[in-house]
């Protein structure tokens, strides 16, 4: 890690310190002490924060944060600034297991499609591809959050409703997702070649998403694995997901990509967040 020079340091640990009391400020004499600085050298940074509106003094004499440091913190969480943070990772991911990683947005109970990174094996999978999926319970699982009593809640928007043995069965999934963190779907039929794999993109009714446990050595008709990206504890801002398998994929091998899935969504949920969320 580079390190940072001292007035630079200083300047960042004032800052830190303020962006971690938000609802609080603080006198010079508070901040100096606080950061074991001299009330001089505390007085120059806050200054020169204060100058580039980084911090702002108040009425008070005492000091926030700056209204600069709003308009930096609206246009890092733009959605363009939050996809060039996730593109680098969408790419690593599809040229690591030879896929298409997908990042997806809930709108309006659609799953909008925004955008895709391919494997060079996979580049004809973007064209044409759906953009929009409508969403109903079992679909959109990622982003439900919270307690089981919840989850439930939303089964019982699934139109038809759903079996009882079904809605257990999903349950079991969920947990599965809360603990891993990433969740995934198999194929009812074979996918025996690229072509039939493709046909069997957004098919519902021949996906199975109650999946709750991986055996190692099991082979998988893998639909696809994904995860939520949070953007605070709770609440999932999009999801990644890898898709286009041609054919079986083994347990050992799904488990390998749900965790750098959720390794990769972590990061970025950490950029959107400001701090690490797990």
């Amino acid at each position: 890690m580079t390190q940072l020079s001292a007035p630079v340091a200083r300047a960042v640990a004032v800052l830190n310190f303020l962006a971690g009391h938000p609802e609080q400020a603080f006198t010079l004499t508070e901040i100096a002490k606080t950061l074991r600085l001299s009330s001089a050298t505390c007085h120059n940074l806050l200054a020169a924060l204060v100058e580039a509106g980084y911090a702002y003094r108040t009425a008070g004499k005492t000091y926030v944060l700056g209204p600069a440091l709003a308009r930096v913190a609206q246009a890092s969480l733009a959605p363009a600034i939050i996809m060039q943070v996730a593109r680098p990772e969408m790419r690593l991911l599809a040229d690591e297991f030879d896929v298409v990683c997908s990042a997806y947005h809930l709108v309006d109970n659609e799953v909008v499609v925004r955008e895709r990174a391919s494997a060079v094996s996979h580049i004809t999978w973007n064209a044409p591809y759906i953009r929009t999926v409508p969403v109903a319970a079992p679909l959109g699982r990622e982003f439900v959050t919270g307690t089981e009593a919840v989850f439930d809640a939303w089964l019982d928007t699934a139109d038809p409703p759903l079996e009882p043995a079904y809605r257990v069965k999903l349950h079991e999934a969920q947990r599965f997702l809360c603990a891993r963190g990433f969740t995934f779907a198999t194929r009812t039929v074979p996918l025996v070649d690229r072509e039939t794999a493709r046909s069997l993109q957004y098919q519902a009714a021949l996906t199975d998403y109650t999946q709750a446990a991986i055996d190692p050595a099991e082979s998988y008709q893998l639909a696809y694995v994904a995860a939520p990206v949070f953007s605070r504890p709770g609440l999932a801002a999009f999801g990644l997901s890898l898709a286009g398998f041609t054919g079986p994929v083994t347990g050992d091998r799904i488990d390998l990509m749900g965790e750098r899935l959720r390794a990769a969504c972590d990061r970025i949920g950490a950029f959107i967040a400001g701090r690490e969320l797990r």
